[in-house]
């Protein structure tokens, strides 16, 4: 089964899972910033020999989760990341989108806090550029595992979540070992009762 087939079929099952809840699923809007966080070697992009993009810096990310229940649908991005070669010199700059439908697994009751863990699959996309212009950068869409923890403290409807997730994605190599990992913190807005 390709990527693409696969990121259809957990589309689905997520939307027929949404349908199939009670119609009063507990329903929360998170919006998030924090950092975005790269790992693993980048191989994606070759101009020249000594040109090849390795690394990654850190920057600012933002974010939204939207939970129906134990189901979870998530986006981030972050711009702007510093892509280095091999001799750590800059050349150019990277954005990263993320999403991912998640399930999400609270495995002790709330006790003012709630711990969670979160299990998924979607897509990332990498824009990186090696020159002034964003026009001649290469663009990359791939398959992601997604997963991560967190916790969140409610008060009423209204709430802080704090989590660390990854997306886990094949490098050029063909090897599970792109990682792009979020470290965000938000307002959790619970709907309805």
């Amino acid at each position: 089964m390709t990527h693409q087939r696969l990121a259809h079929s957990l589309a689905s099952l997520v939307t027929v899972a949404a349908f199939a809840l009670p119609l009063r699923a507990q329903v929360s809007i998170t919006p998030l910033v924090g950092g975005y966080i790269p790992a693993g070697n980048l191989t994606d992009i070759t101009t020249s020999a000594q040109n090849v993009a390795k690394t990654r810096n850190g920057t600012l990310s933002l974010g939204v989760d939207v939970d129906l229940g134990p189901l979870r649908g998530s986006v981030a991005y972050a711009s702007g990341t510093t892509i280095k070669n091999a001799n750590r010199q800059e050349i150019g700059k990277g954005n990263v989108a993320a999403a991912a439908a998640d399930l999400v697994i609270r495995p002790i009751p709330r006790i003012l806090v709630q711990p969670y863990l979160l299990a998924g699959a979607g897509e990332k996309w990498l824009k990186l550029d090696q020159s002034a212009t964003l026009a001649n950068g290469a663009n990359t869409r791939s398959f992601a595992w997604h997963g991560g923890v967190g916790a969140d403290l409610m008060l009423g409807s209204m709430g802080i979540a704090a989590e660390l997730t990854d997306f886990l994605g094949k490098n050029a190599d063909d090897k599970w070992n792109a990682h792009d990992a979020f470290f965000m913190v938000g307002l959790k807005f619970r709907m309805g009762h």
